[in-house]
C-alpha cells in the first residue's frame, strides 16, 4: 500500500465547531464489536478515570465504517477502539486531568497561554457546546498486531499534550516508524470518511 504524507491542517477552532447544528438522528449508541480486525480497549475505564464506563459505544453508521477502514488495512492489522461516546462528566474529568498534566510539563505557562494549549487537545466542558464525543460520532483509536495484540507505536502516549501528539509531527521524520504507522491509519479512516483533529 502506498502511503501518502499527512498533509499539515490548520489548527481547529471549537467556537467553528460550537456554530454547528446538532440534529437528532435517532441513530442508536451500539457497543464497538469484537471482529478479527477490530476490537475495544475502554481505556478511560482502565485508567480509573472518574465516570468512565467499561465498554467502548458510538454511533451504529461510525462502527460501520470502522469495520470498512478496518477491512483496508494490511491482513496481519487491526484497530483498537480506545474511546467513543463518552459523558459531560467523563469529558470534564478527560480535561481535569489533562489539565493537570500540562500544569506539570509547562509550569512557566501563565492561565491564558494554559487555556490555549488545554484546548489544542480536549474539547471544553461549557453550557450549550455538544462536543463530538458526547455525540458518539468521535473516536479514539490505534492500531494493533493481530498476531500478538500488541498497539503499534504512534509515536505519543495517549492523551499527551505535547506537539509529538499532532497528526503531522512525525512528517518531519519520515524514517520515524510512527511516521508510517500514522500515515496508514489516516489513510485508511479518511477513505471511508472520518475526519482528524489534526492536534492527536
Amino acid at each position: 500500500m502506498l502511503l501518502k504524507p499527512i498533509p499539515k491542517q490548520a489548527q481547529h477552532s471549537w467556537e467553528i465547531l460550537e456554530r454547528i447544528a446538532i440534529v437528532e438522528s435517532d441513530e442508536p449508541l451500539q457497543v464497538v464489536p469484537t471482529t478479527a480486525n477490530l476490537k475495544q480497549f475502554p481505556i478511560y475505564f482502565a485508567n480509573n478515570v472518574a465516570h468512565a464506563i467499561n465498554i467502548c459505544v458510538a454511533r451504529r453508521s461510525v462502527i460501520e465504517r470502522l469495520q470498512q477502514a478496518a477491512d483496508l488495512l494490511p491482513e496481519h492489522l487491526g484497530i483498537v477502539v480506545l474511546d467513543g461516546w463518552r459523558s459531560r462528566d467523563v469529558q470534564q474529568a478527560v480535561q481535569d486531568e489533562v489539565s493537570d498534566t500540562i500544569r506539570a510539563l509547562y509550569p512557566q505557562l501563565n492561565a491564558s497561554e494554559h487555556q490555549q494549549l488545554l484546548a489544542q487537545f480536549v474539547a471544553p466542558v461549557r453550557a450549550g457546546f455538544i462536543s463530538p464525543h458526547l455525540t458518539g460520532g468521535s473516536v479514539d483509536i490505534t492500531l494493533f498486531d493481530r498476531a500478538t495484540g500488541e498497539w503499534l507505536d504512534m509515536g505519543s502516549e495517549f492523551d499527551e499534550p505535547t506537539k509529538r501528539s499532532h497528526t503531522h509531527f512525525y512528517e518531519a521524520q519520515p524514517e520515524h516508524i510512527a511516521c508510517h504507522n500514522r500515515r496508514l491509519l489516516y489513510s485508511v479512516m479518511t477513505r471511508v470518511g472520518f475526519t482528524n483533529l489534526p492536534t492527536e
